[in-house]
C-alpha cells in the first residue's frame, strides 16, 4: 500500500516543489521551484497555529459568534496567535446586493489587547441568502 501526500507551496500554492535536505530537528525541508521559498510540510508541523488552513478558520469563527478563548481551545492554539491573526487582517465585508428586504442585526463586544480597549462590532444577517452584511 502506498500513501501519497500532495504538498503545495504555502506562498504561491504551486505543486512544483523538490526536497531540499533536512532541518536540524530531522524534519524534511522542501523548496518551491517557482518562488524559491523553503518550508516543511503541514504533516510535520508540531504547532497547530502554523497549519495552512487555520488562518481562514480563525477569521470566520468570530462572525459566527465564537469568542477568542473558544477559538483558541477548538483549534488548539494560543490566544496570542488568534489575536495576532485578527490584528494583522484588514477586513472589509462587501454586500452582494444593494438592497435587502429584511435583515437581522446583532452586536457583540470584545477587548482589543487590554481591558481598556473595548471594541463593539455590529453585523447584519440576511436569513434568506445566509449572507453576513457589515
Amino acid at each position: 500500500m502506498t500513501i501519497t501526500i500532495e504538498i503545495k507551496c504555502p506562498h504561491c500554492h504551486t505543486t512544483n516543489i523538490s526536497r531540499n535536505g533536512k532541518k536540524g530537528n530531522g524534519k524534511q525541508n522542501y523548496r518551491c521551484g517557482r518562488c524559491g521559498r523553503q518550508f516543511i510540510g503541514d504533516y510535520q508541523m508540531t504547532y497547530p497555529g502554523c497549519l495552512s488552513g487555520v488562518v481562514a478558520m480563525v477569521k470566520i469563527m468570530p462572525v459566527r459568534g465564537i469568542g477568542i478563548p473558544d477559538i483558541s481551545t477548538v483549534l488548539k492554539m494560543s490566544i496570542t496567535k488568534v489575536l495576532n491573526v485578527h490584528k494583522s487582517g484588514n477586513y472589509a465585508v462587501r454586500p452582494k446586493q444593494t438592497h435587502y428586504d429584511c435583515l437581522e442585526i446583532d452586536e457583540f463586544w470584545t477587548y482589543g489587547g487590554k481591558k481598556k480597549n473595548k471594541v463593539g462590532c455590529i453585523y447584519a444577517y440576511h436569513r434568506e441568502s445566509g449572507e453576513i452584511v457589515a
